[in-house]
């Protein structure tokens, strides 16, 4: 409660303002942020919200005094952006609904500039994106269907392409859908380095269900290679020991691997660390340094790595007994296709 109050009091001296450009002029100079660097977690909550009430508030303001205002529409966008965040920092999914409902209003508003409305389209569909991590499984279509219509309302809006080729990530366990939206998303695209993640996106499907025939040398000295291990089930995981998601996730992954079956399955690692030492005392930390590692110290530019298309931690392929590479990325369900191609 203590916290609310001094909120407000912190708000409240800048409530007083002559005139639109004026008050304009304080929204805009809250983009510099709270100007002060915090001490604590608890201390940085407190800022964030403190300085989304002040921006509120002016925002607000602003908006009651002058709703003819030909800023009006980007008052209306930021009031948009500052619910959805405090809304998912506090937990509040109604300021996120809100946000929804303004950017959802904003878009179909008759005198507002195409350019204009296909910003709060963009910011719409992304909010509702962020709200579905985690659900992409289920909602794989809705998300799909989003990113299409955002293209088809604005196909001249250089984001579309970036925005298809986001959505074909959850797309891994329906190649043929991830290739179409990567083709569209090319067909589209303008951007250099957008194009090349395309293509490896691209390479990496052109690769599924044919045996991958992959050889590296390992970290002890010795040599990995599938074609010798043909008639066991192969996890490959590409990751880095720098990389907080790629720990994070291998952490779990090598508790889950102690419940999973060990007869016919066979695990290795490529590392895109640039330092040896890193990626050493993390896996110690792991209990993975007797799983076969390959390091080159190149990182993304590793000839492996290119080889693959790999451009996003971790990755995960599952080769099935024949040595063909069954699934794009079991990052998410690696226990049911090493399950499921033991069997088989």
């Amino acid at each position: 409660m203590k916290h609310f109050f001094l909120i407000l009091l912190l708000a409240l001296p800048l409530l007083a303002h002559a005139d639109p450009d004026g008050e304009w002029r304080a929204i805009i100079a809250l983009d510099a942020g709270p100007g002060k660097k915090p001490s604590s977690q608890d201390e940085a909550q407190l800022l964030a919200r403190t300085h989304f009430a002040k921006h509120r508030v002016l925002i607000e303001q602003f908006l009651a005094k002058y709703p003819a205002d030909p800023r009006a529409f980007d008052a209306r966008l930021r009031l948009a952006a500052i619910l959805a965040a405090s809304g998912k920092m506090d937990g509040v999914q109604g300021q996120v609904d809100d946000a929804m409902r303004i950017l959802a209003e904003l878009e179909k508003s008759p005198g507002a500039p195409a350019a204009k409305r296909a910003d709060a389209g963009f910011r719409r569909v992304s909010l509702f994106l962020q709200g579905m991590v985690g659900r992409e499984a289920g909602m794989r279509g809705p998300i799909v269907d989003s990113a299409r219509n955002f293209v088809a309302k604005y196909p001249d809006d250089r984001r579309g392409a970036r925005l298809l080729a986001e959505v074909a990530t959850v797309c891994d366990s329906d190649p043929s859908l991830k290739r179409i939206l990567l083709e569209d998303a090319r067909a589209l695209s303008k951007d250099e380095a957008l194009n090349r993640r395309i293509a490896d996106d691209l390479g990496r499907i052109a690769l599924l269900d044919k045996p991958l025939d992959l050889k590296f040398a390992t970290l002890d000295g010795g040599t990995f290679d599938t074609a010798a291990l043909r008639g066991n089930v192969i996890v490959i995981v590409f990751w880095a020991a720098d990389s907080p998601p790629s720990f994070l996730w291998m952490q779990a992954f090598r508790r889950a691997v102690d419940k999973l079956p060990k007869t016919g399955l066979q695990i290795a690692t490529v590392s895109l660390d640039t330092d040896r030492s890193v990626l050493v005392r993390r896996m110690k930390e792991f209990q993975i340094a007797d799983w076969p590692t390959g390091f080159d110290g190149k990182g993304w530019d590793g000839p492996v790595i290119r080889r693959l298309g790999i451009n996003s931690l971790p990755t995960v392929f599952v080769l099935d007994k024949s040595g063909r590479l069954r699934v794009l990325n079991a990052r998410d369900n690696y226990d049911l296709w090493v399950r499921r191609l033991l069997r088989e």
